[in-house]
């Protein structure tokens, strides 16, 4: 990836200086992408995919109880206000009885409660309608690799057999 954008940067250069436009100050700029004391991120190319940095677990416990459980990548973590269930008629439904997080200083979204390793909730049956003994919702979560990159809103569908 890195290797890309700098081959399209050194590109850009070269149509610029074959434009006549000065480039002197883009080439200084173009230095600093190819240098490793830069200020620029280097991006890791292992980051994981979401469903792997977030490992998702959906089950229902006793009759009543959804329960919800991610197990987090050593290095990411998931945002407290991003987790939301959304049912079958496309109702949006905050968790509001979630576990304290982390707080921690997010540069894009400033003091957020944050959740590192492993995040368990419960939720009751009775929020999703349930259809010949099964309950379908979409499960709406956010989360980083820290440091490194935030993964966009990633939305799960989830089918669940209740029970008779």
């Amino acid at each position: 990836m890195k290797h890309f954008f700098i081959t399209a940067c050194q590109s850009f250069l070269l149509a610029a200086a074959c434009m006549g436009f000065p480039v002197s100050t883009l080439a200084q700029q173009d230095s600093l992408l190819n240098s490793r004391s830069s200020s620029f991120p280097v991006v890791r190319s292992s980051i994981l995919p979401a469903e792997e940095a977030f490992a998702l677990s959906t089950f229902i416990e006793a009759p009543d109880t959804v329960v919800l459980l991610w197990e987090i990548k050593e290095g990411y973590y998931l945002y407290q206000k991003s987790i939301s269930v959304v049912d079958s008629n496309g109702h949006i439904y905050s968790l509001p009885e979630l576990p304290a997080g982390k707080v921690i200083e997010d540069e894009f979204f400033g003091e957020v409660e944050v959740y590192f390793e492993r995040l368990l909730t419960r939720f009751p049956l009775t929020t999703l309608a349930v259809e010949n003994n099964t309950a379908n919702f979409t499960l709406q979560h956010q989360g980083c690799a820290k440091d490194l990159y935030c993964y966009p809103l990633q939305t799960t569908p989830i089918t669940l057999t209740v029970p008779e």
